[in-house]
């Protein structure tokens, strides 16, 4: 019995690849994601501190406490806005890799139907095969009982001198 192989073996292991490299893809952006989010969280919290120190501190460095939280807002607004992108990029990532993962589905599934046309065509072979063993069986067996109905035939003429009864002469 020769063994089923997959004529779109290569197609597939291609696609499994892609499934995989867009799945670190997926991974690193997600990873960029929260180092934007951590590098947000510290700027607010840089700025909170900032805020509760000048009320604190004496009021000759107002300005200069004005203007640094002036410059850590616009900062603040910088990393938000590449927060946002990473954010675009991660569902961006997803949506790629549900693609690729439906694209090798469909291959899977491709080659499960592949595989069961093969099993039947397989058995449809044996069958045929059996079949065919199981009529020469038959049609040898059906030789051997008219040779040795023959065989008695001869028999019997032999020793009746050549008289044969009603339903066991000729064939």
């Amino acid at each position: 019995m020769a063994r089923f192989v997959y004529r779109l073996q290569k197609v597939l292991e291609m696609r499994e690849r892609k499934v995989k490299e867009q799945e670190q893809v997926v991974i690193e952006a997600k990873k960029f994601l929260a180092q934007a989010q951590q590098k947000v969280l510290a700027k607010q919290q840089e700025i909170r501190s900032a805020q509760q120190s000048m009320h604190a501190g004496p009021h000759t460095l107002l300005a200069m406490h004005d203007r640094f939280i002036h410059r850590s807002m616009q900062e603040l607004e910088v990393l938000e806005q590449e927060r946002h992108q990473a954010e675009r990029r991660v569902v961006e990532e997803a949506k790629r890799l549900i693609e690729y993962q439906a694209e090798m589905e469909a291959l899977v599934k491709h080659k499960e139907k592949a595989y069961d046309e093969w099993k039947a065509e397989e058995k449809r072979a044996e069958m045929k095969i059996l079949d065919e063993v199981a009529t020469q069986r038959f049609f040898r067996n059906k030789l051997a009982k008219a040779v040795e109905d023959a065989e008695d035939l001869e028999i019997y003429r032999a020793e009746h001198g050549g008289d044969v009864p009603e339903g066991m002469g000729a064939f």
